[in-house]
């Protein structure tokens, strides 16, 4: 493949919130060894985000291809390599799946950072049969090793496209911010879909059900001095309507969309983080992704377990959260982003410098491509 003029790449897309190889995919057009390809398809976990998803690759001015539109689709485009957006077989439709395509070479690029080394991790076929498994950098490399050695032989510290997105300057990124508040800050409240025991093992981290109602009380009660961005998980809605019905889900989502103050954010997120002053979640991805903002951050915790399997990377990048246990401590945090009060700051800007930057003194697009053709850091990868 590595002799071919043109390596032909086909990313399938499902999910606009968790698209995260935007930026690789903008760098191979530009590359004369690159032929990539956007395959949309239609999300078998979020069916009503192929139209949205659709809208934005117009909007840009991106050339894709529906998967769905087209009988034999993948064996028309005949690409050389498959990135999968998600590796989970069943966020996709059947024929799409891994194992009609055994015949490609898979590459993998998480959809987020890798904060916690559990099995079902590495153990996914797409994770598993892929060549090349990029990761975010050293330390959580070595540390997933450790952890699972037999099934980790693929990964590439190369840093993840995401990375690069997050490094663009300020003035790249339109303000998404709808109401403006003038001098309010702009706090994000992002809470993650792993409510009650819908979630997998190591991953109960949503705080959602203590909070709902006394985050809505908080927007309404600063309303003059913060304007809100309500941006919860993708798949928080769906799992809500499986504790609290479709009517009541509905209805809080509009209550936020519906305030003064406030907003709702279901798409792309990067432009809102940036333009942010201050974020409330309990994400694990977040907890990484954030810290590329320079901003305070406070972590909600569901228990005391929440560091007992993240690796040594996340943990450093939590130590550096704000931490809630109670609604006392969310106000807290609230009103020390009013007065401006941030004392973990210059522990954060270190963490940025000492961690978050790709490898290579490159951005993770181009390592990523260096991997693929087995140049410059990469030559002795096979």
């Amino acid at each position: 493949m590595r002799k071919k003029d043109k390596i032909k790449v086909l990313f399938i897309i499902i999910d606009l919130s968790e698209w995260k190889t935007e930026c690789l995919y903008e760098q191979m057009r530009n590359h004369s060894r690159f032929d990539p390809i956007l395959g949309l398809t239609m999300s078998m976990e979020s069916p009503w985000e192929k139209e949205k998803f659709r809208c934005y690759l117009e909007d840009k001015g991106y050339e894709y291809i529906d998967l769905d539109s087209i009988p034999g689709a993948i064996n028309e485009i005949n690409p050389d390599i498959i990135f999968y957006q998600k590796p989970y077989s069943d966020n996709y439709l059947s024929k799409y799946d891994y194992v009609h395509n055994l015949n490609r070479v898979f590459c993998y690029c998480p959809y987020s950072t890798n904060t916690i080394d559990e099995r079902w991790i590495f153990s996914s076929p797409i994770e598993r049969y892929s060549w090349q498994y990029y990761y975010s950098n050293e330390s959580s490399m070595k540390s997933a090793k450790r952890a699972f050695p037999s099934i980790t032989k693929n990964l590439v510290v190369t840093g993840l496209p995401l990375n690069d997105r997050f490094l663009q300057e300020n003035c790249f990124f339109e303000n998404p911010w709808e109401k403006d508040g003038g001098s309010k800050k702009r706090i994000i409240y992002a809470p993650h879909h792993t409510i009650g025991d819908l979630h997998w093992d190591g991953i109960a981290y949503s705080t959602f059900l203590d909070y709902a109602d006394f985050m809505l009380e908080m927007a309404i009660k600063y309303k003059d001095q913060i304007q809100w961005a309500f941006k919860p998980h993708p798949y928080l809605r769906k799992r809500l309507y499986q504790v609290w019905g479709k009517e009541k889900t509905d209805a809080y989502y509009q209550k936020w969309n519906d305030m003064e103050n406030a907003q709702l954010e279901t798409g792309e997120y990067v432009s809102l983080f940036m333009h942010s002053d201050a974020m409330i979640h309990d994400c694990a991805s977040f907890t990484i992704e954030y810290h590329y903002c320079h901003k305070p951050v406070l972590y909600l915790l569901r228990d005391d377990k929440h560091t007992d399997n993240l690796n040594d990377f996340a943990k450093r990048a939590f130590d550096l959260h704000y931490k809630a246990k109670c609604q006392q401590d969310i106000e807290r945090f609230i009103n020390d982003v009013i007065s401006g009060n941030d004392p973990l700051k210059n522990e954060r800007d270190k963490f940025y410098k000492e961690c978050l930057l790709p490898p290579n003194g490159k951005t993770a697009s181009e390592n990523i491509i260096n991997a693929i053709l087995g140049e410059a850091e990469y030559k002795t990868l096979l």
